[in-house]
């Protein structure tokens, strides 16, 4: 379950995604392993945030930083090639906007199926991730309510 907050403070209780047509339309171009192996990557991470948070933070993850993490075959920043994630690059013709956009909207569907209580936020400069820090976050925040 989630309760997503847009970037104007609006909230509401999701248990789909937006335009899943044309989600899942894009989602039946990937071979079925290319899906099992994304899938088995999100829940690898979910599962061990919440196995294991961060004594500060808790369970807490960025789309943007999950998706821009350093490539462990690479060394580099973003690069998604030899990763369970490379798939999305080349379906969406090598473009970042469109295949980031694909990214969160999938996690976002990955979280929703949960059975924990999620809190999804997107933030903006002028409502920052963490106001304390002046820092704002880019993409989706996903926080794992507590008590889940």
């Amino acid at each position: 379950m989630l309760i997503d907050i847009d970037e104007n403070g609006g909230m509401r209780e999701m248990d789909d995604i937006d335009y899943r047509e044309r989600f899942d339309r894009k989602w039946d171009e990937f071979t079925p392993e290319e899906q099992q192996d994304i899938d088995a990557e999100i829940k690898r991470l979910l599962d061990a945030l919440i196995d294991n948070p961060d004594p500060q933070w808790g369970s807490i993850m960025n789309t943007s930083i999950v998706g821009g993490a350093v490539n462990p075959f690479t060394g580099n920043p973003g690069d998604w090639s030899g990763t369970s994630w490379q798939p999305i690059w080349e379906r969406h013709g090598q473009s970042d906007e469109q295949a980031a956009l694909f990214f969160g909207t999938l996690w976002k569907l990955r979280i929703i199926e949960r059975p924990e209580q999620w809190i999804g936020v997107r933030n903006t400069d002028d409502n920052p991730t963490f106001p304390n820090k002046g820092i704002t976050l880019p993409g989706k925040t996903y926080f794992l309510a507590s008590g889940s």
